[in-house]
């Protein structure tokens, strides 16, 4: 071996140590220090009103003091209430990308980023779980369908274990590493729709209905 290549292994042996003591100093867990990885994520509910559970377990149990960070992805076509969530212990732990107008139609609204931090529990391994109650927005009416479509992302999980900021703080100012996740789950919810076959009937029905309570209104002044 060359004293030229020599120097290059020297060169690559050294970087490799100090890019390890880096990772040991900050913190930095790779992926193979997470196994048997166990990730759940179901919805449950019907109509317009329902909810989503993510829960993991995983190893190693030494992380019972980091911290936990799951970010939902909503689409426009969900929301999640904020006024819902002050009378609930999750009102301190989950923070809106932007605000949330619970009024508006999904062709309106837009995509919802939102960061949740729940308790992690370490015993022989970790694990966290965590609820979220959802809600369908109202969409366009249709004459193809009765129903429409929306997709929910599973959400991702990072994993921070030398951060000792306040939560409030601590999402943009500490170091977060994703958590394995075997795969992205789509969760498709039905939402019904309104039908345009029905606007000419509706609108008649409506104009009729109109016009009997203004009368009836009238009728009772006039009698008084």
């Amino acid at each position: 071996m060359s004293f030229r290549n020599m120097n290059q292994v020297k060169t690559l042996y050294i970087s490799a140590i100090i890019f390890g003591s880096i990772q040991l100093a900050c913190g930095i867990r790779v992926a193979e220090d997470f196994s048997k990885v166990l990730s759940n994520c179901q919805v449950t509910g019907d109509g317009f009103h329902r909810e989503v559970q993510v829960s993991s377990s995983f190893l190693p149990s030494s992380l019972q003091d980091c911290k936990v960070l799951i970010k939902w992805t909503i689409p426009s076509g969900i929301y999640i209430d904020p006024y819902q969530l002050q009378a609930s212990i999750l009102n301190q732990t989950v923070h809106f990308s932007s605000h949330v107008n619970v009024e508006q139609m999904a062709h309106h609204a837009e995509t919802l980023i939102l960061h949740s931090f729940p308790n992690l529990h370490c015993s022989s391994s970790c694990h966290f779980s965590q609820t979220m109650q959802f809600h369908l927005r109202y969409h366009l009416p249709s004459n193809t369908s009765d129903y429409t479509e929306v997709s929910l992302s599973s959400p991702v999980t990072y994993v921070s274990c030398d951060c000792t900021l306040p939560i409030d703080v601590a999402m943009n100012k500490c170091l977060w590493e994703e958590l394995p996740q075997l795969e992205v789950l789509n969760y498709n919810v039905f939402v019904p729709i309104g039908d345009l076959s029905h606007l000419p009937f509706v609108t008649l029905l409506t104009i009729a209905v109109a016009f009997i309570g203004t009368g009836c209104v009238a009728w009772a002044s006039v009698i008084q």
